[in-house]
């Protein structure tokens, strides 16, 4: 079916051979403009959407605000690093201070050729970088956050350790939560896998970045793998595609707001599965399942050995992070 997809040409193909690009442009720049004075700013169509965008009010009034706080912070973070060059926030300087600028390269260069070793392709010896600060580091500050929570009274941090774990999980400017997603998606379309000869069958590599790493960011195990990679790029944005945008364009805040639910459902694997059963697809729906349950045990196991204030603060709140972002 993929072949078959990519064989297709684009319905405007034609108009790159007959001169008529500039009326075409001009025609779809004037029935868009059109169409966005006659659409309401409120645009639903019927009890499903005008839920939908009630509980994506409720989601953003509840997680919005900490997590502003934190990705603010990040951005502050990251200005300052650049000693506020250009200025705070659409400088054209974002990523040009001493982190991103000095110390990042150092070492993606200087430890380039040991990581090569590591991986299929040299290019991409920077994730072993990665797979450090964020399969390593960060789960390390996680175990030491729940060892002074479970050693706590109140069975939680204090909120400044709550913040500060969160600011440097996601990184200045949210790149280290950039970094992560990114790839979690690299990861999931990669079934031959990314490691060299050796490692690529590692139990403790194939699979780090939505199995380990993901779950101090929020993501599912197979929501990539089988969600996005097979669901998302079988159906292109199509009715069938669970996260599609095509009915509600996220350009305009109230449809994002409506959307929020319908990306909510898949990030929890619940519509993926749905999906994958009305197909039949029930190889795949039990792989899938079972990514859910992964990481279900991990927040039951993080709530009733630590505390459930601290599952919410510190494995929750990143899957409702990553659902906004």
């Amino acid at each position: 079916m993929e072949k078959s997809v990519q064989e297709e040409k684009p319905v405007m193909d034609a108009s790159d051979h007959d001169g008529t690009d500039s009326s075409l442009s001009q025609s779809s720049s004037s029935s868009s403009s059109l169409r966005d004075e006659d659409t309401p700013m409120l645009d639903f169509r019927n009890a499903t959407e005008w839920a939908n965008f009630v509980a994506g009010i409720l989601l953003l009034a509840l997680a919005g605000p900490p997590i502003g706080i934190v990705v603010f912070a990040a951005m502050v973070w990251e200005a300052i690093d650049r000693g506020f060059n250009g200025g705070f926030v659409d400088s054209g300087k974002e990523l040009t201070g001493f982190i991103f600028a000095r110390a990042i390269p150092w070492l993606r260069e200087t430890t380039h050729k040991f990581n090569s070793q590591f991986v299929k392709r040299s290019d991409d010896a920077y994730m072993m970088n990665c797979i450090f600060a964020y399969g390593v580091l960060v789960p390390a500050m996680f175990f030491a956050c729940a060892y002074n929570a479970y050693h706590s009274e109140t069975k939680m941090t204090s909120l400044w350790v709550l913040f500060l774990y969160h600011l440097i999980r996601i990184g200045p400017y949210f790149m280290n939560f950039a970094y992560v997603y990114t790839l979690c998606h690299k990861e999931g379309h990669s079934y031959a896998g990314l490691f060299s000869k050796g490692y690529n069958d590692s139990i403790l590599l194939r699979n780090v970045f939505n199995y380990w790493i993901g779950m101090f960011y929020g993501v599912l195990p197979a929501t990539f793998a089988y969600g996005h990679s097979i669901n998302h790029h079988r159906y292109n944005n199509g009715p069938l595609d669970v996260i599609s945008t095509a009915d509600k364009p996220r350009d305009n805040f109230f449809n994002w707001v409506c959307y929020l639910p319908r990306y909510v459902l898949y990030a929890v694997n619940i519509s993926t599965i749905h999906q994958f059963a009305s197909e039949k697809n029930w190889k795949i729906v039990f792989k899938v399942f079972l990514g859910s349950v992964y990481f279900l045990v991990w927040v039951y196991l993080v709530g009733t050995i630590i505390g459930w204030h601290f599952a919410i603060a510190y494995v929750s709140f990143p899957f409702f992070e990553a659902c906004l972002l």
